[in-house]
């Protein structure tokens, strides 16, 4: 095994323009100082196959070393000189310096016609290379810049998709604030105690549409989402709303996405509901359940819940309770209304299935349409 040692003297070459321009390019492939490749792994393994050599390396001229992306047959990661030497300099002190008996090298030319690196073979002992090899190995030298650009090809498009997610989120949140603010004029508009009233409750839920989605907008790329975290961001901004203190409490899981926006809406409208009855303070709490389930709980220390109430359906539950119910379904889970445990105020508990979910698709039995089956609701006696 050949070991490179650590420092070489050179004489430092003056660095022009173009060798400040190709330091610059060797920084936006973003590729000094990453982990080892599968892809390049191969190619070196193919290149040393190739000359039947045992040393093949990729690498790329910093500005005081020549760094090593992929080094088959080679215990070293990079070898340093002084600052501004030319990459042909480089090339030949390392086949002068180490006494190698063959060296063969094509350089890692961008589409523009910068060298960033080389491809190189080694051997100790000294040997011809033909036509053909040579130009197998300037073709593998070709496959790595072209990786090169699609890493960052990928990149950019990313950064792009990024950009205009960014951008469609806040024009989607000002077209919500623009519909709240519409709403909260026209209940003003009317005569109607009742239909003004309702026209606010309307106006209210499309802004906690719009906190729900902000809170949660910055994490929607990953698949799961620390729920504690969330939920206490959302609850900041919810308590703030309401004048209300809100405590959130658990233990923190990561959640998968699709369920952050329901979890979140539940937890607004049961939070607005126990503020709309003067039930405070509320607190929340978010932990494993029984095996395989999560359960969320909102509690609060009001007067409890009415004689007689129900999560039934069919008699008459109010339009909050509905919006719940339907979220919960999403979930695939089951709302349950009880007295709170630690004394005075009521809990409503959701118990959810901790795996991935799709919503089930299905049709009522009037065939209006689609709609999302809604199961799970228990109906307490």
């Amino acid at each position: 095994m050949l070991h490179l040692v650590d420092s070489v003297a050179s004489p430092t070459i003056s660095r022009t323009d173009e060798e400040t321009h190709r330091l610059a390019l060797v920084r936006r492939y973003e590729i000094l100082d990453t982990p080892p490749e599968v892809a390049f792994d191969r190619i070196t393994a193919l290149a040393a196959d190739l000359f039947d050599a045992p040393i093949a390396i990729i690498s790329f001229l910093d500005r005081d070393r020549l760094w090593f992306k992929s080094h088959h047959g080679l215990d070293k990661t990079e070898v340093r000189w002084g600052a501004g030497t030319a990459l042909s300099t480089m090339e030949t002190m390392i086949r002068g310096e180490l006494g190698l008996g063959f060296f063969a090298s094509v350089p890692l030319t961008t589409h523009d016609g910068h060298d960033l690196g080389t491809l190189c073979v080694i051997d100790h002992e000294p040997r011809q290379a033909d036509e053909q090899q040579l130009r197998h190995l300037a073709t593998l030298a070709a496959l790595v810049t072209d990786r090169l650009e699609l890493r960052l090809t990928a990149r950019r498009a990313a950064a792009r998709a990024e950009i205009l997610a960014s951008e469609i989120d806040h024009r989607a949140m000002n077209s919500l604030q623009l519909i709240a603010s519409l709403l909260h004029l026209q209940s003003r508009a009317v005569q109607a105690p009742e239909t003004s009233q309702q026209l606010t409750i309307a106006a209210n839920r499309v802004l906690a549409v719009a906190r729900v989605h902000r809170n949660f907008s910055a994490d929607e790329t990953a698949e799961r989402v620390p729920i504690l975290a969330y939920l206490r961001r959302l609850c900041g901004e919810l308590a703030d709303s309401l004048a209300v203190d809100i405590h959130v409490e658990g233990s923190e899981s990561s959640v998968p996405t699709k369920q952050i926006l329901a979890i979140g809406l539940i937890v607004n409208e049961l939070a607005t509901n126990a503020k709309k009855h003067g039930a405070e303070p509320i607190k929340i709490t978010f932990n494993h359940g029984k095996p395989g389930h999560y359960e969320l709980c909102v509690l609060d220390e009001g007067k409890g819940l009415p004689e007689g109430f129900t999560l039934a359906e069919k008699e008459g539950a109010g339009l909050g309770i509905k919006v719940v119910q339907a979220l919960v379904a999403q979930l695939e889970g089951r709302l349950l209304a009880t007295a709170n445990p630690a004394g005075r105020g009521a809990c409503f508990t959701i118990v959810f299935p901790t795996r991935q979910w799709k919503p089930t698709p299905s049709r009522d039995t009037r065939g209006k349409g689609p709609f999302i089956r809604a199961t799970g609701v228990t109906r307490l006696p």
